[in-house]
């Protein structure tokens, strides 16, 4: 018998065992499959059974739903019965995919589709009444809809028990299956017995692969090692020579590349520069072309080049300082960021490459790319850095001297203000002496072209002030300064200025007013001005025999929002987004009106709307600008409306602000007591009670502008009312020491006034004096009157009833020392002092002035503040630092340019200033004695 060699023996236990266990497999797959089939058919079963049951329930929830919305009629419930029957359609659809194979089932479903339909229609078709009361008997057709539902259950019922016979079948025949595959589980225990020096080949296969893979994975790690140092130099670096150079080190630190260099690509040229290298022969071209050769090919292509098998045809070698080797490959790899050729690596291998190995060049490459893309940013940053530097140092040095050109308009506008205005006061100041005949008699020749003289002197004076106005809203210096008035004295004012004007052209003006506004802060100054500004322009721009209309009232936010984008308008929204509520100024005419295009240069500066107007209208074309700019200070806006031959209607809103509203924004900014119902820097006006306070009642304005005028003169406070009833409140609320009533008023008369006045307890002590143009002197006495006159009243029979009160005028006399370095001014100054009652002295200059002072005190200093060599502040201070002329009164007189910080510095050191623009001898007189009386009361405050 021959002897079976060992060999043939290992050939045919392996292909007994490889037979057996392909036997073994295919058995157990067919048995696996089997098995499978049977739980995908109880899985399809029991899902089925699940899908009939939702749709069993959904039915139910229909069928409930529609019996609540039935019972209760609300919408709720129908929402929820039409969501109940689209789920049931739903299942339904799912359940016919799902018995496709079963004919039995799809005949059931078509069935309950349809008495599913009729049941809806029946019900949609048959809405209850929506006036059924709840709980109301059900209609017939809903009746038929439950009984529809009751037909549905057998279905059901019907579909749900074949479905669980097929499911009790499919079962048996899956637990017949699980016992063959236990037997195929024994036979392959079998199997394995025989298999196992397969499996023994099979194990040490894999713990050969195994090392094979350990090694590849620590071949990748190094790999990621060396990713992660070169990301640390490039984030440390800063510089690209240095940053090329690491990169090379770290090639030849892989033990792949023992020589590398790096070509940079020059974006104009596109040359490529050698910019670093590793071990690199001295022969290295500096420079190569993009069309040359392989590294031309990975430069244009932006795709890596790897060449390998160098034989010594090729003239390929590396110098290794013992002799040379032939590379065994190499690669060309393109450094590029975003698609941009930066440059190109140069790599020699010592070995043949891998994929592995060609993608770690790759990655670093890639890296490589970004970190000389972000040091070429740096580069750029750098520079533009630098230059901003540079600007930022040379915007600087503008900025010193726009700041000194700044400083320079201010000075300008100061002595602008003065060396325009001082002429000009004389001028007008003269002229008026002249006109009144203070300085003798004049013929009417002469008394015409002086007042000729001191018209155009006034109105070259509005000019300049305009001017400067504008020149100082525009440098920053002009700032609100809040005072008190009430909106009817801002409108008797505004009135009383352009009266004359109108009666002349028999023009009618009208004012409308609400009663009892109450006071309100606003800067009273401005606000005048532009109430007398948009009431000139009315005027001036109105035909002969036109109209003229005043309006204040209070207004809220939403009334003003309402006007924006109204046609035919010019609208500039308020600045102050603080205020609810605003005082509106509205200034109508019936005048020649402006044109659409014209409103957009309305409230340019020297800008008329016709260039012909300024020949038949005076004017600098700057009034409507500075109302504009005077609003904008105060935190208000305007608007202009107007067309051509329809007149022109201008609407200012101010934010309306009372003491007691600025007392708490004071009190809550600063935690400070804040007095209100002065302008700032008019230290006192008198409300200390030194000077005596006289409440005029007077409904005609020019009669109480007269009687305002005859005693302000004298030293007396004024405040004026137009109406009984507000005059009744401002008495209560002012305590005056004694009240000027007239008798005939719209409303409550004075007679009953005066009635009132006596029989309230805080104002049955006030003296009242009637001026009346009825002669009823017994009526007045018996209510309590002091005294009674009869109209025309002139200012001799005032003055004589308040003193008969013992409420005596201030008298004229005291040292008044007058202080300007023009002759001039002082010459006018001096000459309305000795018109009013007094004996003035003239000093022309600081120094003239101190030397006069310590020759002999005066009781009162007219004072102007710009003056050479020793200035008005000047003098203030050397006499602050005398104890002794502490008690001298101080009124400032001056052209100059009166800024914040001049207010702040006088603050506290002179009674008034008065500038010589709005300059008016009965006004300086009277502060001359309101001064003085302020004085002889011993308050030198």
């Amino acid at each position: 018998m021959r002897k079976i060699s060992l060999e043939r023996i290992t050939f045919i236990g392996f292909g007994s065992a490889a037979v057996a266990l392909i036997a073994l497999a295919l058995i157990t797959w067919n048995f696996s499959r089997q098995t499978i089939e049977a739980s995908d058919f109880v899985d399809h079963t029991l899902l089925v059974i699940t899908t009939i049951n939702e749709a069993r329930t959904s039915g139910e929830r229909i069928e409930a739903d529609q019996f609540a919305f039935l019972t209760f009629k609300k919408a709720a419930y129908r929402e929820q019965r039409d969501t109940a029957l689209a789920q049931l359609r739903n299942r339904l659809d799912d359940i016919t995919s799902l018995t496709l194979d079963n004919p039995a089932q799809q005949q059931r479903i078509q069935a309950l589709r349809k008495l599913i339909d009729e049941r809806a229609r029946t019900f949609d078709a048959n809405p209850p009444s929506p006036d059924a009361p709840p709980g109301a008997l059900l209609p017939p057709e809903a009746e038929q809809s439950y009984r529809l539902a009751a037909q549905e259950r057998p279905y059901f019922i019907a579909m749900i028990g074949e479905e669980r016979q097929l499911l009790a079948a499919r079962q048996r025949a899956e637990a017949e299956r699980t016992q063959d595959a236990r037997m195929a589980f024994a036979a392959f225990l079998l199997v394995l017995m025989i298999a196992l020096p397969a499996t023994y080949l099979r194990i040490r296969s894999d713990l050969r692969a195994r090392r094979a893979a350990e090694d590849s994975s620590s071949e990748e790690r190094r790999f990621d090692e060396l990713h992660a140092r070169a990301l640390t130099r490039y984030n440390a670096q800063t510089d690209r020579t240095g940053v090329l150079e690491d990169t090379l080190a770290l090639f030849a630190d892989s033990r792949l590349f023992p020589v590398s260099a790096y070509y940079a690509h020059e974006e104009h040229g596109g040359a490529l520069h050698l910019t670093a290298s590793h071990g690199a022969a001295g022969d290295a071209k500096p420079v190569l072309r993009i069309t040359d050769g392989p590294i031309g090919n990975a430069a244009r292509s932006l795709k890596p080049v790897y060449l390998e098998a160098f034989g010594a045809a090729d003239g390929l070698s590396i110098e290794t300082g013992l002799a040379q080797m032939r590379p065994a490959a190499m690669l060309f790899c393109p450094v590029s960021h975003q698609g941009k050729l930066i440059g190109v690596l140069v790599l020699a291998a010592a070995r043949r490459l891998a994929e592995r190995d060609r993608s770690f060049v790759e990655r670093l490459g890639s890296q490589l790319g970004v970190a000389l893309h972000n040091l070429g940013q740096v580069d750029d940053l750098n520079q533009l850095a630098h230059e901003l530097r540079e600007r930022g140092a040379e915007i600087e040095k503008k900025n010193v001297q726009l700041e000194h050109a700044t400083q320079m308009k201010s000075e300008f506008v100061a002595n602008m203000s003065h060396e325009l205005r001082t002429p000009l006061n004389a001028i007008i100041g003269f002229s008026e002496l002249l006109r009144d005949g203070l300085a003798g008699e004049l013929s009417e020749e002469q008394r015409l072209h002086v007042g000729d003289i001191f018209s155009s002197g006034r109105h070259l004076l509005s000019l300049i002030n305009d001017i400067l106005d504008l020149s100082k809203v525009e440098a920053g210096q002009m700032t609100a300064e809040l005072g008190q008035i009430d909106p009817a004295e801002l409108a008797l004012t505004g009135i009383s200025v352009v009266r004359e004007k109108a009666v002349f052209r028999n023009i009618r003006l009208a004012e409308v007013v609400p009663p009892a506004l109450g006071r309100i802060m606003i800067d009273v100054r401005k606000t005048k001005q532009i109430v007398y500004n948009l009431l000139s322009n009315a005027v001036k721009f109105t035909p002969d025999g036109g109209s003229v209309s005043l309006g204040i009232s209070k207004v809220p936010r939403e009334a003003i929002e309402s006007l924006r984008g109204r046609p035919g308008s010019r609208f500039f929204p308020p600045s102050d987004p603080s205020a609810e509520h605003w005082l509106e100024i509205t200034v109508r005419d019936s005048g020649i009106g402006i044109a659409p295009d014209a409103l957009e240069t309305l409230f340019q500066p020297f800008v008329q709307i016709d260039s012909s107007l300024s020949r038949q209208y005076e004017g600098t074309g700057l009034g409507l600008m500075l109302v504009q700019r005077l609003t904008d200070l105060q935190g208000g806006g305007l608007m202009a409306t107007s067309a051509p031959g329809a007149g022109s209607t201008f609407m200012i809103w101010l934010p309306w602000k009372t003491p007691t509203d600025l007392a708490a924004e004071a009190g809550a900014a600063a935690g400070l007591p804040v007095e209100f119902g002065r302008v700032p820097a008019q230290e006192d006006d008198g409300a200390d009670g030194a000077s005596r306070l006289v409440l005029v009642i007077e409904d005609d304005p020019r009669a109480s502008s007269l009687l305002r005028r005859q005693l302000e003169m004298q030293g007396y406070r004024v405040e004026v009312s137009l109406n009984a009833e507000t005059g009744l409140e401002r008495a209560i609320a002012l305590q005056p020491d004694a009240i000027v009533l007239d008798v005939i008023l719209p409303g409550m008369d004075g007679w009953n006034m005066l009635g009132q006045l006596k029989g309230h307890e805080t104002t049955r002590h006030i003296p009242v004096v009637i001026v009346s143009i009825t002669d009823e002197p017994r009526r007045g006495f018996a209510l309590g009157a002091a005294q009674v006159l009869v109209k025309p009243v002139s200012q001799s029979d005032l003055l004589s009833a308040l003193a008969a009160i013992g409420l005596l005028p201030q008298l004229a006399g005291g040292r008044i020392l007058v202080v300007d370095d023009d002759p001039k001014s002082v010459a006018l100054t001096c000459a309305h002092l000795q018109a009013g009652g007094f004996t003035p002295e003239a000093a022309y200059g600081g120094r003239e002035a101190l030397e006069a002072v310590r020759r002999r005190t005066p009781d009162l200093i007219v004072l102007d503040l710009m003056m050479p060599h020793v200035s008005g502040f000047d003098v203030l201070e050397a006499l602050r630092q005398e104890p002794a002329y502490a008690g001298i009164a101080i009124l400032v007189l001056t052209a100059k340019l009166i800024t914040a910080q001049d207010r702040e510095q006088l603050r506290g050191r002179v009674q008034r200033i008065l500038e010589k623009a709005d300059f008016h001898p009965n006004g300086l007189l009277a502060e001359v004695r309101r001064a003085l009386a302020r004085r002889s009361h011993g308050d030198t405050a």
